[in-house]
């Protein structure tokens, strides 16, 4: 069944509630492999960011399942470099896929959402003369918000991995826009109970559950996970762990349209404390969470605004996205900032001015070098923040994430809440680094065949490293990293398994009266007393088979219907 006819396969005596599309119904996509493709856009697509290298699913695909498919190494200038849901679309289905090595770049536009984007539709922008500026904008209460994604989105059982959002935010998952006219046409978002399942939630909603988020890239913050207007979201029984900030982005330099710059400007800086224009400030690296847009924001009612249950107090919804944070493994998510460095090793001539140099943040100290290939050396970790502040538990920006029964390095400053800060113990954890593989120490590796690379060159440094060059991350900074692959390039030994191991410090502690019924592997929860922390339930040993002496039996010539004589074993 399809039609054109916005609402007409739904009917509803609701005021004001916005019915599905229904351009392109119950379309189930499953088990593809979408590999290496780019969407550069055209000669005005290529300023929009919107559309994903890979997949975009667009307003009116309503009920769509976007299941069991291999997302790898898909590029686009534009929001979105694996897969992207796009506009209002009601009750998608977003499990059991991978989605790694995707790229969103664009050397003039900030772009966000590396693997997986779910954005609003963007609104369309006011019409102006020859020359357009900033003064041609129409004020921010005049532009009606976007009417978001559609409710009941579910992001489910998902290994996003290795992604990289070169100069935006959300390097693994971007949620973006995802209310808008429907929180204006039913400001009580109370009536959603904390599951977001109610019948009578009439705001758009996001569930999160058990995805593996690990080792993406961001050049501006939430290198693992970002929300902008998303007021409805749950994120539960998640691991996110060993994604990376770089503070790499060019709104971070002063560039032009820079309405947030982590360094002062002309006046002074927004979330910045440094009082040089020769460094980046450090970003949050596992979960960010953005203040509302304008538009948003401007056009929310004074009076009667409440957030759902569990996603804030009151109305505190009305300046940030307050997601549900529970049952989640957040664990050394690194953050970096880039700074101006030396000029190198004297003795080597190495260069003529100095380097552009990637440092552990909150430190004088560069990215330590890998001594092999996924190797974690010591590094500054971020959590969990809202755009704005200035450090793990330091609140610059005035509002505050919520975290319940998780596990986070930093689980002290979020007291009373069940919070761990103990090791998770988790089976093979790796990090970002060189693309080079440390093991061959730098020689013969990608040259062709007979090149001196021994002795031409400086021995490469094996961490990510930053380098100038025109148009990248808008500004000269070009971040290269690996290993982009899911092996280790030199013993073949699999990198990242998630999952926790004996010992660990989420096994039995997670709220059971929000844990999804099933894991990221489908077995079921709990398998123990409580369900654990974490994307993955750990699994006991399972009991060893019994042995029997002696292995056979001797009964020897019986007559029929006659009992042989008793046998013992």
């Amino acid at each position: 069944m399809a039609t054109t006819i916005p609402g007409s396969c739904e009917n509803s005596n609701i005021a004001n509630l916005s019915l599905p599309y229904c351009f392109d119904m119950n379309v189930n996509i499953h088990n593809n492999a979408v590999v290496q493709n780019s969407s550069l856009g055209d000669e005005l697509f290529s300023s929009t960011p919107a559309g994903a290298g890979g997949v975009t699913l667009c307003n009116g695909s309503d009920y769509y399942k976007f299941n069991n498919n291999w997302v790898c190494g898909n590029m686009s200038t534009g929001d979105g470099g694996g897969v992207v849901h796009l506009g209002f679309t009601k009750n998608g289905d977003i499990e059991h896929n991978v989605i790694l090595f995707n790229q969103s770049t664009n050397p003039t536009i900030t772009t966000n959402g590396g693997g997986l984007l779910v954005m609003g539709a963007p609104d369309q922008d006011p019409p102006c003369g020859t020359t357009t500026d900033q003064d041609c904008l129409s004020p921010p209460n005049t532009i009606s918000p976007s009417d978001g994604t559609g409710p009941g989105l579910v992001i489910n059982a998902n290994l996003i991995m290795g992604n990289s959002a070169d100069s935006g935010s959300g390097g693994g998952l971007r949620l973006q826009h995802i209310n808008g006219t429907d929180v204006l046409n039913f400001p009580n978002g109370s009536q959603c109970n904390a599951s977001l399942t109610s019948s009578n939630c009439h705001w758009n909603t996001v569930r999160v559950t058990n995805n593996i988020i690990a080792n993406n890239v961001a050049g501006w913050d939430g290198a693992g996970v970002s929300l902008q207007d998303a007021l409805a979201v749950n994120i539960v029984n998640n691991t996110i762990v060993s994604n990376d900030s770089t503070a790499s982005s060019g709104v971070l330099f002063g560039s032009l349209f820079a309405p947030l710059a982590s360094t002062p400007g002309p006046a002074t800086g927004v979330n910045c404390s440094t009082n040089t224009l020769e460094q980046s400030c450090p970003q949050v690296s596992g979960l960010v969470s953005v203040t509302n847009s304008a538009v948003l924001s401007a056009n929310l009612p004074t009076s009667g605004l409440t957030c759902p249950v569990g996603h804030g107090n009151a109305d505190s919804c009305r300046n940030y996205s307050v997601p549900l944070l529970t049952n989640n493994v957040i664990w050394q998510n690194r953050s970096f900032y880039i700074g101006v460095g030396g000029f190198g090793d004297p003795t080597k001539n190495q260069n003529q001015q100095k380097g552009v140099t990637l440092y552990n943040s909150f430190t004088t100290t560069p990215a330590v070098s890998q001594a092999s290939t996924g190797a974690c050396p010591a590094a500054s970790y971020w959590e969990i923040g809202v755009r704005g502040d200035s450090g793990p538990g330091i609140h610059s920006s005035g509002f505050t994430l919520a975290p319940t029964y998780s596990v986070l390095s930093d689980a002290a400053d979020y007291p009373g809440a069940n919070n761990l800060g103990s090791n998770p113990v988790l089976l093979s954890q790796y990090c970002n680094g060189s693309r080079v593989p440390p093991e061959v120490g730098g020689m013969g590796w990608e040259v062709p065949p007979g090149t001196n690379e021994t002795n031409a060159l400086p021995t490469p440094v094996f961490s990510l490293t930053p380098a100038a060059t025109v148009d990248e991350g808008n500004n000269w900074i070009n971040l290269r990293w690996g290993p982009l692959d899911m092996t280790n390039p030199k013993t073949n030994a699999v990198l990242g398994n998630y999952g926790i191991g004996g010992g660990s410090s989420a096994i039995d502690k997670a709220d059971d009266s929000v844990s999804p019924s099933t894991d990221y592997f489908g077995h079921t929860r709990p398998s123990g007393a409580e369900s654990d922390i974490g994307a993955v339930e750990f699994a006991e040993a399972a009991a060893a088979d019994l042995d029997v002496t002696p292995s056979a039996l001797a009964f020897g010539s019986v007559r029929n219907g006659t009992t042989s004589a008793a046998q013992f074993v």
